[in-house]
């Protein structure tokens, strides 16, 4: 398939995969012939680009880190989860029973790690979509998956794998006990709300230790997913191996799927530049072992995007290559011909000038 931002949908294109809400409600069908209205429904969505169907997609190779399905019931099982605790009775006192929504969290996590398991090659290799309006559900289920794929390059026991899924779909729970104008607010917060706001994840916490039967290293990675590994982070400022591996490691995934999506107060960063702040961090923010992992696994050049070589070619990412994120195999759209950036000697000079996504 081939990326293509909104604003350069025709009517007539061929959409390659299925829009849905946090809900996992179809909003429009895998297949649909697009129109003019669909391009603006799109927009009006928040969807920055999409996957459609055409000659030069068919040479791309790869998908996403799990299958749509099972995203798409991730999305849906976060959204429900993170609605029951906006109930008036969870929010005045975080409720006396188990809900069945933790059968269905610990269902999603299964099937997560199973996808994440089952491949030893699993890179994050396309944009996902997401809808504007279910941003925090999208999030949750993403960083959930991506926390996965980490733990899994950095060798952890399944069981681990197994935990830090888990909490990075809860990781944000506690946002729903903050004042919605603040966690929406499209400007620099003031002192007063940046200190609301700081409250969330010990609010997450005490909410899931209550009222679920989550285990204490899944309670403690929400608890400390935005502590820093220099120990400048909340709520308690902790650091280094004062902090578990599974928090410094969903503080990371936490991180980078929150700069490559689109917020109300900032537009998405490419990949590549992400990683940049992350290098740039390491030690500091964010532990040097996974900022190394991640420079091996995470694609700054998701496959099916559009990018411009040194030569002046255009092409399509068609493949990437664990361990060498930088130098994908591409399709180049005028000649028709293939490059394999790592492999091909008459190639090795080459660099990616341009991505657009």
């Amino acid at each position: 398939m081939h990326y293509v931002p909104v604003d350069n949908l025709k009517p007539g294109m061929i959409l390659g995969q299925e829009i849905y809400d946090a809900a996992g409600k179809t909003l429009i069908m895998a297949e649909a012939s697009l129109t003019e209205e669909n391009i603006s429904y799109l927009i009006f969505l928040g969807v920055l680009g999409v996957y459609i169907k055409d000659e030069a997609g068919d040479h791309v190779k790869g998908g996403g880190i799990v299958n749509a399905r099972v995203r798409r019931d991730a999305v849906s099982v976060v959204s429900k989860f993170f609605n029951r605790a906006l109930g008036d009775e969870a929010k005045e006192k975080y409720g006396v029973e188990i809900a069945p929504e933790e059968a269905d969290i610990q269902a999603s996590v299964e099937q997560v790690v199973d996808e994440v398991l089952s491949d030893e090659q699993v890179m994050n290799t396309i944009i996902e979509v997401r809808t504007y309006d279910g941003y925090t559900f999208f999030h949750s289920a993403d960083v959930a998956i991506l926390a996965g794929v980490l733990a899994e390059k950095c060798h952890l026991k399944d069981t681990e794998v197994r935990d830090v899924v888990e909490a990075g779909f809860l990781h944000d729970i506690g946002k729903v006990f903050i004042n919605p104008d603040i966690i929406n607010a499209p400007r620099r917060l003031t002192e007063e709300e940046r200190v609301a706001m700081m409250e969330h994840p010990e609010k997450g916490y005490n909410y899931l230790k209550v009222n679920y039967s989550f285990n204490g290293e899944v309670l403690r990675a929400v608890h400390e997913h935005h502590e820093w590994y220099n120990g400048g982070g909340y709520p308690s400022k902790k650091g280094g191996n004062a902090l578990s591996f599974l928090s410094r490691l969903l503080k990371c995934a936490d991180v980078y799927d929150a700069m490559t999506g689109r917020r109300v107060y900032h537009e998405p960063y490419l990949p590549g530049e992400v990683m940049e702040y992350f290098m740039g961090r390491s030690g500091m923010e964010f532990d040097p072992t996974i900022v190394k992992t991640m420079t091996r696994t995470l694609c700054v050049y998701p496959a099916g995007c559009d990018i411009e070589l040194s030569d002046g070619r255009k092409a399509i990412v068609v493949e990437n290559h664990v361990g060498a994120v930088l130098r994908p195999t591409v399709y180049c759209t005028e000649t028709g011909e293939t490059v394999d950036l790592l492999h091909d000697h008459d190639a090795l000079r080459l660099t990616i000038t341009k991505l657009a996504i």
